[in-house]
């Protein structure tokens, strides 16, 4: 390593009459191949000169692969006495190829009195050494891996996967459309069907109950009704439904007769005949029937209409 206290023993003439001193210091002497390291020059000129220094590298190294490379900007610094002036710049760079390798830095530039000088760096250099061992031939390289056995796609396990995905969306989707359809409220029509045969399934008229069997058939209608025409609610009393239902009310013969018989039956608390009680559920069961067929070929005929 040349150090810094040797530069006043440096003497570079350059190409004006400008006295310089020039001193360039390694942090290291020998770098492998890649390594950063940092090169310090410090240029002494009398007082007053200008020293600019070079903040790219020479075109030689700029365009090889293998040159010098200057990593960043260098670190430059300027220290003037009464007699000099002293500059100094820190580059690091880094070598790719072995053996010596100049640092390919263009001329220093120094202008003093009018004149421009040059100092040039072009001699100096680090020797980079290799990485390689000192006889690569003693390497033993490992042996070849064996060929990749490339086979066909079995493509017999991929469409099993795929039809069991398939069946099982399948299943699923039928178990949901299943529920669905069970949870389903049933057509206001079916559902009054389904519980008129219920009722009379029970018997009520054998066992002697044709009040109650009148009064349940009775609200069995009334909750048809109030489902199937939008004007009807569930809290409307006889009076109230009869009003509301003007538009069925030419299809829903004997409605006003049957809601005061079982109005007296389920309020007043009278009594009626097995056979009476039959013929309020029957006709509860007959009113539906009508309204049904009433409201059914309203609905075909609005179709038509909107159809023509």
């Amino acid at each position: 390593m040349i150090g810094l206290a040797g530069l006043a023993l440096l003497l570079q003439a350059a190409t004006a009459n400008i006295p310089v001193q020039l001193g360039v210091s390694l942090s290291k002497d020998t770098v492998t191949v890649g390594e950063r390291f940092i090169a310090v020059i410090r240029v002494r000129a009398p007082g007053g000169a200008a020293i600019e220094f070079p903040t790219a590298m020479d075109s030689a190294s700029a365009n090889s692969l293998t040159g010098m490379e200057m990593i960043g900007k260098p670190a430059i610094d300027t220290l003037p006495d009464s007699a000099s002036i002293t500059a100094s710049a820190a580059y690091r760079l880094a070598a790719w190829d072995v053996d010596l390798q100049r640092l390919g830095l263009p001329d220093i530039v120094v202008r003093y009195n009018g004149q421009t000088g040059y100092v040039s760096v072009a001699d100096r250099g680090v020797f980079v050494k290799s990485v390689l061992p000192a006889d690569s031939t003693l390497r033993i390289p490992k042996p070849a891996r064996p060929a990749i056995l490339i086979t066909g796609l079995n493509w017999r396990p991929l469409l099993l996967a795929l039809a069991l995905i398939a069946a099982a969306l399948g299943l699923w989707r039928l178990w949901i459309w299943y529920r669905r359809r069970k949870d389903a409220p049933l057509d206001p029509y079916d559902a009054a069907q389904r519980e008129f045969t219920r009722i009379e399934g029970m018997n009520l008229l054998v066992s002697g109950q044709g009040e109650l069997h009148a009064a349940l058939m009775s609200d069995v209608m009334r909750e048809y009704l109030a489902r199937r025409v939008p004007e009807i609610e569930r809290s409307h009393t006889s009076s109230e439904l009869i009003a509301a239902g003007g538009r069925i009310y030419p299809a829903a013969g004997g409605l006003g007769e049957l809601l005061w018989r079982t109005d007296l039956i389920k309020f007043a608390r009278i009594g009626v005949t097995p056979e009476e009680a039959e013929k309020l559920g029957a006709s509860a069961r007959a009113v539906v029937e009508s309204v049904e067929e009433h409201i059914v070929a309203e609905e075909e005929r609005a179709r038509e209409e909107k159809a023509a």
